[in-house]
């Protein structure tokens, strides 16, 4: 398991471990560290909320989202927002599924690819200042939750599509995430999703909580077979790029159904 969780932080984060980091010409298997994504999204939550609990006391909350917002860009090296924007430059281009793995290969960003960031971030600050300050919902449920659901996404992102390389650490990825992974990983985020609602919650009840959980992973499951199969037609499958921009992608559409409604904790641990 220690093993599965250095890989899959290595795999979705720039952050050097404590320990020996993976050798991934030695463990073959590496691929099925995506079992544990929601695990580091976890992970990468806590982060946010350390950050979060830190400034809110003498900064005003839109300062405060856009300091975690910031957090987040230097956790993962800002590789999903390079995805996001190379993903949107090779979409733009009338050109054939080769060629625009090409473009998106070079990572020169293009008008398109910078505004796609731009609005990727806007869109997420405006969300994250609307639900921090907002009484209807736990601060904590919100930074804890949303990059658990970024990270689940890319486990089923591999595990519904088909890379669009044989090679490569993406290629292993896809590759060695089957059925176990997808239902180690649906089963963590249903467990850290429900159990969130239920310990930061009032008055929640185990079902309600439970509903919203399942109905989380419907969402993601539904987004990443369709992402899937669109990625196909336009790049032959699944790269990086598309990965970092689908995960950035699903951030933003939980973060938008918790807006809307989509919980039942209220706001009260923080």
């Amino acid at each position: 398991m220690i093993k599965k969780i250095a890989a899959a932080f290595e795999f979705l984060t720039i952050v050097p471990l404590p320990f020996k980091r993976v050798d991934v010409a030695v463990w073959s298997e590496i691929g099925r560290s995506s079992a544990v994504f929601p695990i580091v999204g976890l992970i990468i939550g806590g982060a946010y909320l350390l950050c979060f609990s830190a400034l809110k006391y003498v900064l005003a909350i839109d300062v405060c989202a856009v300091f975690v917002l910031a957090l987040g860009a230097l956790i993962t090296g800002g590789l999903h927002l390079d995805g996001v924007s190379d993903t949107f430059d090779a979409l733009a281009a009338r050109r054939t599924p080769a060629q625009r793995l090409a473009i998106m290969k070079s990572g020169a960003a293009g008008p398109i690819g910078v505004s796609a960031i731009v609005l990727t971030l806007l869109l997420k600050y405006v969300l994250l200042k609307n639900l921090l300050s907002s009484p209807q919902i736990s601060s904590a449920l919100v930074l804890l939750t949303y990059p658990v659901a970024g990270r689940f996404a890319a486990t089923a992102a591999m595990f519904t599509g088909k890379s669009a390389k044989p090679e490569g650490l993406g290629w292993t990825f896809i590759e060695q995430t089957g059925v176990k992974e997808f239902i180690v990983a649906a089963g963590l985020i249903f467990l850290i999703c429900t159990l969130l609602n239920l310990y930061l919650g009032s008055g929640v009840s185990a079902l309600s909580a439970a509903v919203h959980s399942i109905a989380i992973i419907i969402i993601i499951a539904v987004a990443a077979k369709i992402s899937g199969q669109f990625c196909e037609r336009r790049f032959g499958g699944l790269t990086g790029d598309t990965m970092g921009a689908f995960i950035e992608g699903i951030e933003l559409i939980f973060l938008i159904y918790l807006t809307t409604g989509g919980h039942t904790c209220q706001r009260g641990f923080i």
